[in-house]
């Protein structure tokens, strides 16, 4: 779980870099996000490749809930709180799923969710 929430702020980190901004090279991008990785995850014995690989499927996860929570947004009615929020966006999540499995990267969608 930790490494997950390091992975995310390493790839925000460097993704979102005002200096280098989308000008990155995906290789050298992968590079730079094992690089702060590391820095946070001293000892992790991750590769970039693994590090990019964990990545593809925490990011299509992540779209799935970005896509479930703006449902339920576009959906809430008057009297509604947060909590009515994310319950229907978890069924909505485990609806677009064929195994019906809930989000459970909550600690990864507080570092990317205003992105």
């Amino acid at each position: 779980m930790m490494e997950d929430v390091s992975l995310c702020e390493a790839w925000v980190q460097v993704s979102h870099c005002p200096v280098t901004g989308n000008e990155i090279k995906f290789s050298h991008m992968w590079k730079k996000i094992h690089q702060a990785f590391c820095e946070r995850e001293i000892g992790s014995t991750r590769t970039e490749m693994t590090l990019s690989s964990r990545w593809k499927v925490l990011n299509k996860e992540l779209g799935k809930w970005r896509n479930a929570l703006a449902k339920a947004i576009d959906n809430h009615r008057s009297g509604e709180n947060l909590s009515n929020e994310i319950i229907q966006a978890q069924m909505w999540f485990g609806a677009t799923g064929q195994g019906k499995k809930s989000f459970n990267h909550t600690h990864c969608w507080e570092v990317v969710k205003t992105l």
